[in-house]
């Protein structure tokens, strides 16, 4: 009695450690997922998002240790070596200027954004395939309650939700707000072959790319553009036909879409053509835009340590606004190879992702991703934090999870597909002209 006693006890105790952990693994999903629909606020920084992003992190620490054996996958392992030197270069260099104002907020704002990569390593490593497109189904969600804010604001030219009359919702930025939609097309592409409600996917894009239109942001139309349309090819590669029907789609919309705003707002009609150019005032001249690029480059040379954040405004009327000249000259050397180590670590861990699982979940992140840094190539992105969460999701893919591999293409059985090649070839000579049949047939 006493033995089946322990047996009992000890079953009991497995199954209440295993509800324990499966509740402490919804928890910390349903934390981050709202965290995700919470990036639609971020008017200031920290903002109430980075909170429910650090408390995620710490169910999920509770969640490791909950774990038989204590596993971190090596890939969350080293983006957070490689995110973590990116930081550490942005504060060693500013160590000499921490009594100015505005140095520590700036520091803090960029450790917030940077950890929320880091969080979604974390967390997304213990995820399956399902999960992974929960999240995405999600980001939709936000991105079109964005996409709404700031068209709402951009028809009523609110304040709040508009910026220099472009669209930008409750979203610092229209840069910001515009590369923070281009995920959620991706998405959206992504669930078009795979779901029923075909009309209702199509619609959420439409909204999303008028958003991202109605930002006014060149680099974040083109950047998204580019991307959907290179995803969608890749989607479609072995049917060229189904691919000129899908982008032929896409361009009349588009058009369809710039149509009916010229033709009902005029404010939309002035500023497309003020917008409608590669270079605007601002990016041309000796302190333009463009030729900050140029000028900065002796500094990288003369200064391996960085000159720290705010520095070049003492210098020039305006930020860098380029995340990769950004990261050498304000960072330093070490700051900037940690970015190129974590740009070019992104794409090798999406290609080795997909050729192990076949699953374009992994390269609907890495377009995401492009997209997002296309748009900090020519802005202030460093604390974008739709960028940091698509580093960490594609360090945090987990090929050996469950679903995470495409099945295999279904084949016939070799009984099965011998009877289809003798009833094909039956179904041949029974259709064949009398006069080709042999004698024995004509009789």
């Amino acid at each position: 009695m006493s033995m089946a006693g322990d047996v009992s006890d000890n079953r009991g105790m497995q199954i209440s450690l295993s509800g324990l952990r499966f509740a402490v693994f919804s928890t910390r999903n349903f934390v981050f997922l709202i965290a995700i629909l919470a990036m639609n606020f971020t008017l200031f920084r920290p903002s109430p998002v980075d909170l429910l992003y650090v408390l995620a992190f710490l169910i999920t620490l509770v969640h490791i240790a909950l774990q038989e054996r204590i596993e971190v996958s090596r890939r969350a392992l080293v983006l957070s070596l490689l995110a973590a030197a990116w930081l550490g270069s942005s504060i060693i260099a500013s160590l000499p200027h921490l009594s100015e104002e505005g140095v520590i907020f700036e520091l803090v704002s960029k450790t917030f954004a940077i950890a929320i990569g880091i969080i979604g390593a974390f967390v997304s490593m213990s995820w399956h395939r399902r999960h992974f497109e929960t999240f995405m189904k999600v980001y939709i969600v936000s991105a079109i309650i964005g996409a709404l804010l700031g068209t709402a604001g951009f028809l009523t030219q609110h304040p709040i939700l508009t910026w220099d009359g472009r669209a930008k919702g409750l979203i610092d930025d229209p840069n910001m707000y515009g590369t923070f939609l281009i995920p959620a097309a991706v998405f959206c592409a992504y669930y078009l072959p795979r779901t029923r409600h075909k009309l209702v996917v199509t619609a959420a894009m439409g909204i999303i790319m008028l958003g991202i239109l109605l930002s006014f942001s060149r680099i974040a139309v083109v950047g998204a553009m580019v991307c959907l349309f290179a995803y969608i090819a890749f989607q479609n590669r072995k049917s060229p036909r189904r691919l000129i029907l899908i982008a032929s789609g896409i361009v009349a919309s588009a058009l369809l879409l710039l149509g009916i705003a010229s033709v009902t707002s005029a404010e939309f009609t002035a500023k497309l053509l003020d917008r409608l150019t590669f270079a605007k005032s601002y990016d041309l001249g000796e302190e333009g835009r463009y030729s900050r690029y140029l000028l900065v480059i002796p500094m990288i040379i003369q200064d391996p340590i960085g000159v720290g954040v705010l520095q070049l405004e003492k210098i020039f009327p305006e930020p860098i606004h380029n995340v990769w000249l950004s990261s050498f000259v304000n960072y330093g050397w070490t700051g900037g190879i940690a970015w190129l180590s974590l740009v070019t670590g992104s794409v090798f861990v999406t290609i080795r992702n997909y050729r192990r699982t076949g699953n374009e979940i992994s390269l609907a992140l890495l377009a995401s991703v492009v997209g997002i840094i296309l748009g900090a190539s020519l802005h202030e992105g460093e604390h974008w934090r739709q960028m940091w969460l698509m580093f960490g999701l594609i360090w945090g893919f987990t090929c050996s999870h469950a679903g995470m591999t495409e099945p295999p293409p279904r084949r016939l059985p070799a009984r099965a597909a011998d009877r289809t090649t003798a009833r094909a070839r039956s179904v041949r000579a029974n259709n064949a002209e009398p006069g080709l049949r042999s004698p024995a047939q004509n009789h």
